[in-house]
């Protein structure tokens, strides 16, 4: 258990190494770029990187009034642009906030589950597929904070998950807690058949935790931790 915790703390501090060898501010902005050819034995896999919501909705709305959304897409660009640096190919189910709905789609629970069936099925046409989707958290209380993830009943997404709660326990002992299994009422995670995760990765509700999640170089850390991980788990 250790020597994979390290392991997957040192992909981390190497992403985070390698930041001087490329466009700092070109990752800081959220523009992805693959800087590797790739290593060895790695990357076979499609990495897909699932940002939560977009487009008509916006998710849960953080005390400082910013959407879910938002975040999650800039956390899931960093983190495709730090995948790139280990040559890991990158599909994301969503690159802007604008989403295309169908015709059919008046309201916004129609688009939401249009566009939640459509993530699904994008997984499900790639073979030898890995999901990570990214999320904030909310509470009805500004009390409860620290990130969690959760799993697909899907072979590898237990360690997958695993390994992401162990290692963002680098931002936050409030971390350490066990990943679990998701609900029956999230879609995503029970209609897709590779390995899956979903990150939430704070409490929008938290005060301090909404203001580190405002800033670039928390959400920096965020997708490096979360990628390093996944680089760590490869054989």
């Amino acid at each position: 258990m250790k020597k994979r915790f390290w392991r997957n703390l040192i992909a981390a501090s190497l992403i985070i190494g390698c930041l001087t060898a490329v466009s700092v501010a070109e990752i800081l902005n959220g523009r992805p770029r693959a800087v590797m050819a790739g290593v060895p034995g790695r990357g076979a896999a499609t990495l897909i990187i699932d940002p939560g919501h977009g487009g008509a909705d916006g998710g849960a709305v953080s005390v400082t009034g910013t959407y879910e959304s938002t975040l999650n897409l800039d956390i899931a660009l960093r983190a495709r642009a730090l995948a790139g640096l280990f040559g890991i190919n990158c599909v994301m189910t969503r690159e802007t906030q604008d989403i295309e709905y169908p015709e059919d789609a008046a309201t916004i629970r129609a688009k939401k589950v249009a566009d939640t069936h459509g993530r699904a099925e994008l997984v499900n046409s790639i073979e030898n597929a890995v999901l990570i989707s990214i999320h904030q958290n909310k509470y009805t209380t500004s009390g409860p904070s620290g990130c969690q993830v959760f799993y697909a009943p899907t072979e590898g997404s237990p360690e997958l998950a695993q390994r992401i709660q162990d290692t963002l326990r680098q931002l936050s002992e409030k971390n350490g807690r066990g990943a679990v299994q998701i609900g029956r009422d999230v879609y995503i995670l029970n209609h897709v058949s590779c390995p899956a995760v979903l990150v939430e990765c704070g409490f929008v509700s938290n005060y301090a935790e909404a203001a580190l999640l405002e800033t670039p170089e928390y959400r920096l850390k965020l997708a490096a931790l979360i990628i390093g991980s996944y680089v760590g788990g490869l054989s």
